[in-house]
């Protein structure tokens, strides 16, 4: 989260920042534990490798005609894909704070840099904070997102943001119940039609966004170290394959300079369909860490 200094001392700024590792690192475990006592009820075991996650994800019977094979949810219809621009993935989670402090920055400039093809935008959306208690907001959140993916990629990268806005996006530590019809607001907000969006948020796809939960968790090309710890942690950015290294604590200019300069672009290029990104435009080897 963006950092402020409002007259608080260097050891309160510390002590606070502590605190909030560790509530969510809380967030974070309790959000499995969930998934996993869910899976033993249900009988079924979750995965313990990637393979075995990816073939879990592979046999999801209801998801979007046009999601990934690794779950990915294209910005974009088949049709309008860019051979020759990279791919960006944003891995996300509604209910993750940090995710907003990117995604607020970082939405502008994506639909710029998506409506001119100069990168082909997917977003990998999980529900990692999800508890009963936030009645499985993100869940629910990433269900009507898969499903605008689906129906009307156009408006995807607009609706994402809609659910990032400051003053929308729920707390996940005190979470004030969102509704399904909210949910449907915003997409219509972000231009999504009445009958897409009142559709969207009755989507079928909550198992495949919990296989692609599964699956990103166990991914090693998405590992980064943060706080002493190696894992997935939301957000995260490739550039065909390559994480993008951001920090969310920067300012909103300096979050656009520092993803347009991963692209190999300058900030004022974004929008300009005969500027390509110099980076990353050739297929890289994924980043492992």
């Amino acid at each position: 989260m963006k950092r402020g200094g409002g007259g608080l001392s260097r050891n309160q700024l510390i002590v606070g920042a502590i605190t909030m590792i560790i509530v969510m690192a809380l967030i974070l475990v309790i959000g499995f534990s969930i998934g996993i006592n869910q899976g033993r009820k249900s009988n079924q075991e979750l995965p313990e490798t990637q393979a075995q996650a990816y073939d879990e994800l592979q046999r999801v019977k209801n998801k979007p005609a046009n999601s990934t094979e690794e779950g990915g949810l294209p910005a974009y219809r088949q049709t309008d894909r860019n051979p020759d621009a990279p791919t960006v993935e944003i891995y996300e989670d509604f209910l993750c704070p940090y995710c907003g402090d990117l995604t607020r920055a970082l939405t502008p400039t994506l639909k710029k840099l998506q409506d001119a093809q100069q990168v082909n935008l997917e977003f990998h959306i999980v529900n990692l904070y999800d508890t009963p208690s936030t009645n499985r907001y993100a869940t629910r959140a990433a269900n009507a997102v898969a499903y605008v993916s689906e129906h009307d990629p156009e408006h995807v990268t607009a609706f994402v943001g809609a659910l990032f806005e400051k003053g929308f996006q729920p707390d996940a530590i005190h979470y004030k119940e969102v509704s399904d019809a909210q949910i449907a607001a915003q997409a219509e907000k972000a231009g999504v039609s009445r009958t897409v969006a009142e559709a969207a948020v009755k989507a079928p796809y909550s198992s495949f966004i919990n296989k692609v939960t599964v699956y990103d968790s166990k991914r090693k090309e998405l590992f980064t170290n943060m706080h002493g710890s190696k894992g997935f942690f939301p957000p995260t950015i490739r550039i065909n394959g390559t994480i993008s290294k951001l920090n969310t604590s920067d300012n909103d200019g300096k979050i656009i300079q520092r993803f347009m300069a991963n692209l190999g672009l300058n900030p004022l290029d974004a929008g300009i369909a005969s500027v390509l990104p110099s980076s990353g435009a050739d297929t890289a080897e994924q980043d492992s860490q």
